[in-house]
């Protein structure tokens, strides 16, 4: 929450001086309003941390663009250093940088780019340490991990990447992450608003228009190439498109103040204008209403309670050393790590934790195999399975299986026998133990 307060602040100071403060507070009420912003800022992720690190580099070398100071420079090669360690996709400004230089300072081209040497040469001697620890407490694996990461991720990342057309995904995932839920990251009023905007700035062309231009198409074309795709990776355009909504909102409004202050203007058509500045004003206000509601129904559904730690609790009274536990029908609320986390954390021995499907129901077609379920059972010593109640009768991601339906089939194998219940209707944890 601290560093998406500090977000928002930069943000402000951004647009202040590109555009006017009254565009700032606007653009920062867009963007605290998004719905993927608001849902990033609840949860211990490093996007907010990225977000504020990536805005202060920019911001520090804008100034610099502008005003050539070399201080300008030095501070933002200190927040890019500093942001290196909270996220190593705040690299990504240095494309940005470059591009600005190019698009921005073709004047003093050499100049500038001599100057800029200055950023690579800071990346470096602050990723030597790193990549020498890293080496030396974990050996070289960890370096061929951060490039699969890079690359390609897990397996259900590379299929989850597929889902849009490889050029207009992020368009599409901004607006659109999930096939079976209402909310948006980024609202689509909000969005359209924005992209309108980008397309305001290609026309009009100043300084700052042409720099937060530049910012959203590396970013964008960056995250497109690299197969491995979630919403989360282009968070960087979020301050882009708001800020562009909200100097098109107010350029729109500006161009109607005027032409109602024209001599020459009718008494039928400055009406007309009046009531195309209220609907201009009714289309922000409703944006920002709609985007908020979106923000809250984003992180609704999380706002509850699942028994993850009352039932891991139970099992680990009961556990031997070599026996293991087994999470049915994962989703984002409950998987193998959290109930791990609270097994280590109850202070038991480090017993194994297992998923099936390997896959969440939330975000993947489930495939579930009763026969192959008991034989892994069997394999790995399960002795308590967990099944979440999951809405009873609320199908999983683009499926006809239910909960309902995995907790008879369970009972009907005859190798599961009901132990206990934890939590409390909508929201309980089903323990089975498995009869070996």
């Amino acid at each position: 929450m601290t560093f998406s307060i500090l977000a928002i602040w930069v943000i402000f100071e951004f647009a202040s001086q590109a555009y006017g403060s009254k565009i700032a507070l606007f653009s920062s009420i867009l963007l605290g309003t998004m719905p993927g912003f608001f849902s990033l800022s609840r949860a211990a992720m490093l996007e907010t941390v990225l977000l504020f690190f990536f805005s202060l580099v920019l911001f520090f070398f804008l100034a610099w663009i502008r005003k050539g100071k070399d201080k300008a420079l030095i501070l933002s090669c200190i927040a890019l250093g500093a942001g290196f360690f909270a996220k190593y996709q705040v690299l990504v400004a240095i494309g940005v940088m470059i591009a600005g230089i190019v698009v921005l300072g073709r004047d003093r081209l050499r100049w500038r780019f001599t100057k800029f040497l200055l950023v690579p040469l800071t990346v470096i001697l602050i990723m030597i340490p790193w990549f020498v620890v890293l080496y030396q407490n974990n050996d070289v694996n960890n370096f061929v991990a951060v490039f699969n990461v890079v690359k390609e991720g897990h397996e259900e990342r590379a299929l989850y990447s597929t889902r849009f057309p490889t050029p207009i995904f992020y368009l599409i995932e901004m607006t659109w992450p999930f096939n079976d839920v209402a909310t948006h990251p980024i609202a689509l009023p909000v969005f359209i608003l924005g992209l309108v905007g980008l397309g305001l700035f290609a026309w009009r062309r100043k300084t700052e228009d042409k720099f937060f231009l530049t910012w959203f198409i590396v970013v964008y074309v960056f995250f497109t190439i690299i197969p491995n795709r979630q919403w989360r990776y282009v968070f960087t355009l979020f301050p882009v498109l708001a800020i562009s909504a909200g100097s098109l909102i107010f350029f729109a409004y500006v161009k109607l103040a005027e032409a109602g202050k024209k001599v020459q203007t009718s008494v039928v058509k400055k009406r007309l204008l009046k009531l195309a500045g209220l609907l201009l004003i009714a289309v922000a206000v409703a944006s920002v209403s709609y985007s908020s509601y979106n923000a809250y129904q984003m992180v609704a559904p999380e706002m509850i309670h699942i028994p993850v730690e009352e039932a891991t609790n139970y099992a680990a009274q009961n556990l031997r050393q070599n026996e293991s536990i087994m999470v049915l029908a994962p989703f984002n609320l409950f998987d193998r790590d959290m109930v791990k986390f609270y097994l280590e954390a109850n202070g038991s021995k480090p017993n194994q934790v297992l998923q099936y499907p390997e896959l969440p129901v939330d975000a993947f077609k489930p495939d579930f195999n009763m026969t192959a379920l008991i034989a892994f059972c069997g394999q790995q010593s399960v002795k308590y399975v967990f099944l979440y109640e999951y809405g009873g009768e609320v199908p999983y991601f683009q499926s006809n299986m239910t909960a309902m339906q995995v907790f008879e089939m369970l009972g009907d194998s005859g190798r599961f026998v009901l132990e206990n219940r934890v939590g409390s209707f909508p929201r309980t944890i089903t323990i089975f133990e498995f009869r070996q």
